[in-house]
């Protein structure tokens, strides 16, 4: 049994639960349908993507929506010709109450749609909107406030004008965290590294498995093992790694600080509380290490400890959303 809720079955073809396929029909002056998939629940926080592709490239629109309940109310992210004969499109975000249409926004620039499979995602979060639309090599960004559908509901896909739609990989996740605009995507991207790790030598295979997990998740690191090579200026390597490292993880095991950790993260320290550098110092409890190891002028800071699953994969997902 499918798990998809359609406003009409006979203009919606669900197979399975992450593809479908729209075809004519539609209801009211935009000729508008929407389906949403009842597998994930109703969600008030997360983000819903999806591969699309218009059969039709002219006097067509398709999108995402989500907050959606069965009686046609529900927020949209979706693209469709400003004009009838136009080649490109254009992205909005809108609001359906109860089957009338409510503009929110619309994206200046121009929406080129690829002739085949294009990748949309709407995350939501609050009545914070962004919506993004990959097609070939250029990706498109929306941001608005939309308050207008404070309640958790169903993520799915609308399309308007009696569209032909292709929808494949569908993918719907809830999440508790704020959401990160495509600038600070590009701003992470400018540090060469996610994080500078900070240690004694005492901990550094420690250190190193710490280093793994941070990999996995995704998060470049650097670290002295690594980057510092037989012959290079130690002090030259670690101001580099310094200055070029969106965080400093002072890692904390259970013996004393050396004199290198106490100078990295003091002279770090000292910048950022004089407002003169981004980087900020997050201490990182190892496996042995309680708080009261945590070195006095860092007791202040709100510290992670790796030995706690949950608390780290949090941590991962605060790096990557920052």
């Amino acid at each position: 049994m499918s798990s998809w809720h359609v406003s009409d079955e006979s203009e919606w073809t669900p197979i399975g639960d992450r593809m479908i396929t729209g075809h004519g029909g539609g209801m009211g002056p935009y000729a508008a349908s929407y389906a949403v998939n009842l597998a994930a629940g109703p969600m008030l926080n997360g983000a819903v993507s999806a591969d699309i592709r218009l059969t039709e490239r002219r006097s067509v629109g398709a999108g995402l929506v989500c907050r959606a309940d069965p009686h046609w109310t529900f927020v949209t992210f979706y693209t469709a010709p400003q004009g009838a004969a136009d080649e490109t499109t254009v992205a909005r975000f809108g609001v359906f109450r109860e089957g009338t249409l409510i503009p929110v926004a619309q994206l200046q620039e121009p929406v080129r749609l690829a002739r085949g499979y294009n990748h949309f995602t709407l995350e939501f979060f609050s009545g914070r909107m962004r919506g993004e639309i990959r097609a070939e090599d250029r990706t498109y960004e929306l941001t608005a406030t939309c308050p207008h559908v404070p309640f958790a509901g169903y993520s799915g896909l609308v399309k308007f004008y009696g569209a032909g739609v292709l929808a494949k990989s569908w993918s719907m996740e809830q999440t508790v965290l704020p959401i990160v605009s495509a600038n600070s995507v590009t701003a992470r991207k400018r540090a060469k590294w996610d994080v500078f790790l900070c240690h004694t030598t005492g901990a550094k295979e420690e250190v190193k498995e710490l280093a793994r997990a941070l990999a996995k998740g995704g998060i470049t690191y650097w670290l002295d093992s690594e980057q510092i090579m037989p012959g290079d200026s130690v002090p030259e390597k670690i101001d580099e790694g310094l200055s070029d490292s969106r965080f400093l993880l002072a890692c904390v095991g259970d013996s004393p600080q050396g004199k290198w950790a106490r100078t990295e993260y003091g002279g770090v320290l000292s910048r950022e509380l004089a407002g003169e550098s981004p980087t900020r110092i997050i201490p990182v409890l190892l496996a042995n290490a309680e708080p009261r190891h945590i070195p006095v002028l860092l007791r202040g800071k709100r510290y992670i400890s790796s030995a706690n699953k949950t608390e780290f994969e949090e941590f991962i997902r605060f790096l990557l959303s920052h």
